[in-house]
């Protein structure tokens, strides 16, 4: 297992962090968004100046082909500037993944596109419910067959980029009887007939990214919006599996995060003085700063082991839990001690560090929550 960076890596590396160093800072820092005003597609704009909007779209639709490794640490920068706008690249990873792993090449020649170039769109993907996340068998939604294709029905909530998808991934249920056996998921055009963008979700953490429920009345699925499956590859499967890879990117984000935190505080520490030296210089405070570029470290490496094994085509169920379980840990903890050493300055609202505190919170819940991959860890141990 090697993680060290090959040229292509580190020229990525540092175009990326160059573009949220020079563009995309500067521009969150004097710049507020509300999700009760229109999406801001500045700053996907600036990542589609490298086609980094959705990394791993293959080459052949117009994407980079970046593995999951690669696109872990493009993910762990963009998060260091703006968290927000990493959510929204994170969700653009699930939507495409169902497609990437089961779809055919129509689908991927209509959809894999646009996601790509420098006109670029977003995409959304919906699993919850308002009836529940983690427990697939509550789900309420459900797409009944007709000839050419389903009627689909019900309700997903907390869909990130539903307000400016161009379109949306659903899994839905198609037997009420077999539950989540019968899952199957449907890629849906946002301007599809029966399809509502509902109420947008004020959350307060990653605010660039917006966030509604999506209602399906009588939506009608054409037979070329399904995702066709054999008897070896379920719905459910598709879905595991994508989650999975999921959980490596929201790693990455938390990372970011938590590295963000770090950076703001050893710089402020550097500068601080009191009782005649630099505060970074005093053993508590040193001791701080420690702690949180240890943790840092070892939420990278638990999130790289993930990526790698994923790419390696191993089994990374577990890794993948255990990465976004710690990670995300991790971030608050790392955000925490940072607003120790910043002191009433970190709980300014609209501040950088109150902002990266809240970022953080929020992702022990998102991608499952973190009771929830403790019970697939244990499940697998």
């Amino acid at each position: 297992m090697d993680f060290s960076l090959n040229d292509r890596q580190k020229q990525l590396v540092m175009q990326v962090r160059e573009l949220v160093e020079q563009e995309i800072k500067p521009y969150v820092l004097v710049n507020s968004f509300s999700r009760q005003q229109e999406f801001d597609w500045y700053l996907v704009n600036q990542l589609s100046e490298l086609n980094l909007v959705c990394p791993t779209i293959p080459v052949e639709y117009g994407g980079l082909g970046l593995d999951i490794f690669t696109t872990a640490l493009v993910i762990e920068e963009i998060a260091a500037g703006c968290p927000g706008l990493a959510a929204v690249v994170d969700t653009n990873v699930h939507a495409v993944q169902p497609i990437l792993l089961a779809g055919s090449s129509s689908q991927k020649e209509r959809y894999l596109p646009l996601l790509t170039g420098k006109n670029v769109r977003i995409a959304s993907f919906a699993v919850t419910e308002p009836s529940g996340g983690s427990d697939i068998n509550s789900m309420q939604t459900y797409a009944n067959k007709t000839r050419r294709g389903f009627v689909l029905n019900g309700c997903k909530d907390y869909i990130f980029n539903a307000p400016q998808a161009d379109f949306i991934s659903v899994f839905a249920m198609t037997d009420k009887l077999h539950k989540k056996a019968s899952l199957r998921c449907f890629i849906i055009p946002a301007r599809t007939t029966g399809v509502t963008i509902g109420s947008t979700r004020d959350i307060a953490a990653l605010e660039y990214a917006h966030i509604a429920e999506v209602l399906f009345d009588n939506a009608v699925i054409e037979s070329d919006m399904v995702i066709k499956l054999d008897e070896s590859y379920s719905g459910y499967l598709l879905l595991s599996q994508t989650l999975d890879i999921g959980r490596v990117v929201v790693g990455a984000t938390s990372v970011g995060i938590a590295r963000a935190a770090y950076e703001l505080a050893y710089e402020y520490a550097e500068n601080r003085l009191q009782f005649g030296k630099k505060i970074k210089n005093h053993q508590a405070v040193a001791y701080d700063l420690v702690e949180m570029a240890t943790k840092i470290e070892m939420a990278r490496l638990m999130t790289w082991k993930a990526c790698w094994l994923i790419d390696q085509g191993d089994d990374y169920t577990i890794a993948s839990a255990m990465a976004k379980l710690s990670a995300s840990i991790i971030a608050q903890e790392v955000t925490g001690i940072a607003a120790d050493i910043l002191a009433s300055r970190a709980f300014e609202k609209g501040s950088v560090s109150e902002q990266l505190l809240r970022d953080a919170r929020v992702l022990s819940t998102v991608e499952g929550t973190n009771n929830i991959q403790r019970n697939i860890i244990a499940s697998l141990l």
